[in-house]
């Protein structure tokens, strides 16, 4: 079984190689060997560093779903769809967002022969995919973007790291990147294939059962600025006072967003909110957090506290207060970034698609700061951020002049 799967995975690679490599075929090589690098590291990360062995229990209960599906094939084919898996056949995690990432695991580990390995690089592969139509589409679309773009999407070490192998934010980000994809082929008036708007859905629905709140910040974004892109050609106003516009429809769209999930229930979801973040504080060692001024559940509170939970979320840990390998890599990568962002006060450079930029940072802005605020732990959020971490580190980088005086040397 792994001779005839890793055929398999060279064959979908080497036809999405003669599809999509186009005039960079030893970056898509290079970016693609690295991913599977990635599947297998978080893999052994989780094996031999972290007592938390999250991608692993998730492939425990799928290997015996697999199992099942070999005893029982129809049956397994119904529990797929079912609500109630305690009716079927018992496993350890029957949390919602979970049980439905161990579903799709336990057809790859069904076909895999419960090999977790060749699994978690079926799901790197489905990553690469995703991150790389994306970066395809936005180097084309933007002058002289293609090393921002492959440093935001395809290299950057946590996001890569992350997004790789048997965790939800694997799936959850190449959800995201699909939707991004559809959306900027949409504001660039582009062609849009069927089997792109099949993709687009099926991605939205994994992200919804996977994250939730990435898919509906995401969603409330995306349809504002879509709105606005097609009705300020007919309304001119509209036009002159585009970001005033742009707020009343997103306040009113994130109205109706919050009536898809009780968590965002308006009387109960800063109350969810402040549950997270207590509750991650009696699990988390107390150098290891964000701690905030009088955080409550009250809008004022989550108002004063939101600038260090932006900065938090985007910039911390720190060097000085890093402790262990995988909070030193991640201090060191946020001091890139900060540095990153002060060499964006010299960049000469305006950009034209304003409604990609403020769709870009409206989304990152808010759930960089509701992601620091739930999670205050440092650690859990720097997995947790690559919800949004690709697209800060595009645009800052794009057209740096500190990356491109690097590059430029390096070349």
């Amino acid at each position: 079984m792994i001779v005839l799967n890793t055929l398999v995975i060279l064959a979908i690679s080497g036809l999405f190689f003669k599809q999509a490599a186009g005039v960079y075929p030893r970056l898509f090589c290079f970016a693609l060997l690295v991913k599977m690098a990635m599947a297998v590291s978080l893999g052994l990360v989780y094996l031999y560093y972290y007592t938390a062995n999250d991608t692993w229990l998730f492939f425990t209960d799928a290997t015996t779903l697999a199992d099942y599906a070999r005893h029982d094939f129809g049956s397994y084919l119904k529990f797929l769809w079912n609500n109630d898996p305690s009716s079927v056949i018992e496993i350890s995690n029957m949390q919602e967002r979970s049980l439905f990432l161990v579903k799709i695991v336990s057809f790859f580990s069904f076909i895999s022969n419960n090999n977790y390995w060749i699994t978690a690089i079926y799901f790197s592969l489905i990553s690469f995919i995703a991150s790389w139509n994306l970066f395809r589409v936005i180097a084309r679309n933007f002058d002289n973007s293609q090393s921002a773009a492959a440093l935001a999407f395809l290299f950057f070490p946590s996001v890569i790291f992350w997004s790789s192998g048997l965790v939800k934010e694997t799936l959850a980000l190449a959800g995201i990147y699909f939707v991004a994809l559809v959306f900027i082929k949409t504001i660039k008036s582009e062609k849009i294939f069927w089997w792109e708007w099949i993709t687009t859905f099926l991605a939205f629905y994994a992200v919804w059962n996977l994250k939730y709140y990435w898919a509906a910040l995401f969603l409330a974004v995306v349809i504002t600025s879509i709105l606005v892109f097609f009705l300020q050609k007919k309304i001119k106003l509209l036009s002159q006072y585009r970001l005033f516009g742009w707020s009343v429809i997103f306040i009113l769209l994130s109205g109706i967003v919050s009536l898809l999930h009780p968590n965002f229930y308006l009387n109960r979801f800063l109350d969810v909110l402040i549950t997270n973040h207590n509750d991650f504080l009696r699990i988390s060692r107390p150098d290891g957090i964000i701690h905030y001024y009088n955080l409550s559940s009250s809008w004022w509170s989550v108002f004063i506290n939101s600038p260090w939970a932006l900065l938090s979320g985007l910039f911390r840990p720190v060097l000085g207060e890093a402790s262990g390998a995988t909070s030193i890599v991640a201090s060191i990568e946020n001091l890139f970034l900060f540095v990153l962002v002060i060499a964006c006060l010299f960049r000469k450079w305006t950009m034209k698609d304003n409604l990609l930029l403020l769709s870009s940072g409206v989304y990152i802005v808010l759930l960089c700061i509701f992601l620091a605020l739930s999670t205050p732990n440092l650690g859990t959020l720097s997995r947790y951020r690559v919800g949004f971490l690709p697209f800060f580190i595009f645009i800052i980088a794009y057209r740096n002049p500190l990356l491109d005086y690097l590059l430029d040397r390096f070349k």
